[in-house]
């Protein structure tokens, strides 16, 4: 019966994940408080409406007015955030660590979903989310000081690559993407307290790593579908932080 009360909660939290990623973007977080409405009509969308998953089952994912079809982001969101807090209520179970880690894979989903989007990581959520996870290092299994000097190295380490990039780029007078933006770096940071050291080189690796995948998958889907290369097309970088940083967080 917990597992399904966590899972339920993840439901919650992933509806709130939605409205927050199509609200804050639009730098008007107060539209978050707001009754959502279709984009396409203008619609209010009843409340039932507006738990993706069970609109996709009974309307379909479409607008009861339109028509219109709804993102298939949203239930995605929905459905990854109620099974990552039921496995988070399986392998923390009743602790403050898991208070902590149900509010950080929150952030680190709004993040990834931001990010993959509109290629924004909001100062909004990053900077609010990493001042937590400073002051609540002493209550993380990690301890106070493995906790702020992963966030330190993890944020020397990507701003130092976001620098070098960066002058790489211009010494060379060409039009070059930077592989990370400053709110990677910033994202990194928060990633570092969350991971500690010695870990938090494992999670910049498995990012990088991860990202290198996910240009090769881009790619290959791009060859196939579009058949073109976009060699020059950059991608986001924060998703890829976003999934070593739990993933860390969660196998210590």
């Amino acid at each position: 019966m917990p597992i399904i009360l966590f899972a339920l909660v993840g439901l919650l939290a992933g509806i709130l994940v939605n409205r927050a990623a199509d609200t804050f973007p639009s730098r008007q977080p107060e539209l978050a408080l707001r009754a959502p409405q279709c984009q396409y009509c203008g619609t209010p969308r009843p409340w039932i409406d507006q738990i993706a998953l069970v609109s996709f089952i009974l309307l379909r994912g479409r607008c009861l007015k339109c028509q219109a079809p709804i993102s298939m982001r949203a239930p995605l969101v929905e459905l990854t955030s109620a099974a990552a807090f039921a496995f988070l209520g399986m392998r923390f179970g009743t602790s403050i660590f898991l208070v902590l880690a149900l509010i950080y894979t929150t952030v680190l989903l709004l993040v990834l979903v931001t990010d993959l989007e509109h290629r924004l990581i909001l100062n909004i959520v990053i900077l609010p989310a990493t001042l937590l996870a400073i002051l609540a290092s002493p209550l993380s299994p990690l301890g106070t000081v493995r906790s702020l000097l992963g966030g330190a190295l993890a944020y020397l380490i990507v701003y130092l690559i976001y620098v070098f990039a960066r002058v790489f780029a211009q010494l060379r007078h060409h039009a070059i993407k930077v592989p990370f933006g400053f709110g990677d770096v910033k994202l990194a940071g928060f990633v570092g307290l969350l991971t500690g050291f010695p870990d938090v080189f494992t999670a910049i690796l498995y990012a990088i790593l991860l990202g290198g995948l996910g240009a090769a998958l881009f790619l290959i889907y791009q060859a196939v579908v579009k058949h073109r290369l976009a060699l020059g097309a950059a991608i986001p970088y924060g998703p890829f932080f976003c999934i070593a940083g739990w993933l860390l967080m969660v196998w210590k």
